[in-house]
């Protein structure tokens, strides 16, 4: 065949561009195909079109990534980070290497409250209560992690909550303390998504809620710790960051602050003033969270000047018990997540967090 038929012939029928292709398959294929793929990638794969959007979106999908076990555990951090402008901003922490591993989510559309509870149950982040102006709040708003959408709960807690205690129970979600119209903190309430409704309920305070009320207690110094749980071979034990250094204890029901322990192995961190430690959803694993202010010198008509930025840091650390008295930290990975201009952020710029599993 001579240049200019071969020329015309490739002309007259063309490859079908990939997306053409791909959507060509059957929808089952289409589902499975995509179920394999990292959910860190939707963002990106939801910019090919209008139905890989809404594809993506799709409980179908959720479903078909339950049913092959492709299911996977996220961390979403509210980070505060600005003094000037202390709206706080949600992030969702990415594990693929090389890549940036903070990625925004959108910004939360009401004032965002202070002193809320925080939980996750499926796909939903539920931000329950806290003080708005100044104001208790009965109010809870839900960010839904599948289409990234926020919303409000249409119907309102009984009782106004700031820093109350919350669990997640078979989808139910209970809630107790933090009110000022009982004193009686075993008084709680519970919320059922299906029927949208909230019910008064008798609760006996169960480790769960014990956990998240002791999330922020005072050392003996006076300094505010940030506790999270971690399971470890069965065992519940308590960890936290206290004036810049990771720390343990092996009952998980103290609430006092007595019985912390350094956690060794950690030398290579040693030099850092964490800020918090938060479960990074992935079995004995925890991260921490630390900043650093970075002087740059630039010219400027002339004349030397200098630039800040800041710069947050984290690194996700393994936990290994050796006897009943030790505690060793691993660390898995470590890096510089975000940047801001200036230096005027806070030191405690962590404000909460939630695990998201089975996504």
């Amino acid at each position: 065949m001579k240049t200019e038929e071969m020329k015309e012939a490739s002309e007259s029928s063309p490859h079908p561009p990939p997306c053409t292709s791909f959507a060509s398959l059957p929808y089952d294929i289409i589902l499975n195909c995509l179920a394999r793929v990292s959910r860190f990638h939707y963002p990106t794969l939801s910019l090919v079109s209008k139905e890989f959007q809404s594809l993506l979106a799709s409980r179908e999908l959720y479903a078909t990534r339950f049913r092959i076990g492709k299911t996977e555990s996220f961390l979403y951090i509210c980070l505060n980070l600005t003094k000037d402008n202390p709206k706080p901003s949600w992030f969702r922490l990415n594990h693929i290497p090389k890549q940036e591993r903070l990625i925004p989510i959108p910004l939360f559309p009401h004032q965002h409250p202070n002193s809320s509870t925080v939980v996750s149950s499926g796909s939903d982040i539920y931000i329950i209560g806290g003080l708005v102006w100044g104001d208790i709040s009965k109010r809870v708003s839900i960010f839904d992690c599948r289409s990234h959408q926020w919303r409000r709960l249409p119907t309102k807690m009984c009782l106004p909550r700031a820093s109350a205690a919350a669990h997640v129970t078979d989808g139910m979600i209970y809630v107790t303390g933090g009110s000022k119209y009982n004193s009686n903190e075993t008084l709680g309430e519970v919320y059922d998504p299906k029927t949208q409704t909230w019910e008064p309920v008798l609760l006996t305070t169960p480790l769960d809620l014990t956990t998240q009320a002791c999330r922020k207690v005072y050392d003996m110094h006076g300094v505010k710790m940030n506790i999270c749980f971690v399971e470890i071979d069965n065992f519940m034990c308590q960890t936290s960051v206290s004036k810049g250094k990771l720390k343990w204890r092996h009952d998980p029901m103290r609430s006092d602050d007595f019985g912390w322990t350094i956690i060794k192995g950690l030398e290579q961190l040693s030099s850092k003033y964490f800020t918090n430690v938060e479960k990074s959803g992935r079995g004995r694993r925890v991260t921490v969270w630390w900043r650093s202010v970075v002087v740059f010198h630039r010219q400027d008509h002339g004349y030397w000047c200098k630039e800040y930025k800041t710069e947050i840091w984290c690194a996700e650390i393994s936990y290994e018990r050796r006897g009943l008295q030790e505690l060793w930290g691993s660390v898995e990975w470590l890096k510089n997540v975000f940047t801001i201009d200036g230096c005027d952020s806070p030191k405690k710029f962590v404000l909460d967090s939630a695990i998201v599993r089975g996504m």
